[in-house]
């Protein structure tokens, strides 16, 4: 009995680990131009699909705090927004420099616009990054839209 409890609790952890140190990474900007099947390899099987129009198959990643979508067509990932909620501002901005750092690292130029808003580009990429406060439940949301470009 107890080694079935140790594998039933194992397997549990195994499964929502993963999902919980993905669940917050909210650099989406990245997967533009990749395929579908490396946004399922990275987030897993979304929440929900739509296929029903091959030029515009959406994935939705959905949990308490954090929202996903992914467009694609044949030729990988078009568009992808993330939106995270955050209960403290300290906590959203750390999640903002975190994604800065890490487009620098991956290629990205970023420009300032204000200190709650940036864009992350490079060529083919174009990122809007946001950081808001929600006045009614002063929580804090942090949400990055992308988008391939032509250039």
């Amino acid at each position: 009995m107890k080694t079935r409890n140790f594998f039933l609790v194992s397997f549990f952890l195994m499964c929502l680990i993963p999902t919980l140190l993905s669940a917050q990474d909210i650099s989406v900007h990245k997967f533009i131009g990749m395929k579908k099947s490396d946004v399922i390899k990275n987030y897993g099987n979304p929440a929900h699909q739509d296929n029903s129009n091959p030029d515009m198959m959406c994935m939705f990643y959905q949990t308490k705090t954090n929202r996903m979508i992914f467009v694609s067509n044949k030729d990988g990932v078009y568009q992808s927004e993330a939106t995270v909620n955050y209960s403290s501002e300290s906590s959203a901005r750390k999640a903002v420099d975190e994604l800065i750092q890490n487009s620098f690292t991956d290629g990205f130029a970023v420009d300032s616009i204000s200190a709650n808003d940036f864009q992350v580009h490079k060529t083919g990429v174009k990122a809007d990054v946001q950081l808001t406060e929600n006045k009614i439940t002063k929580n804090f949301d942090v949400s990055v839209k992308a988008h391939k470009t032509e250039d």
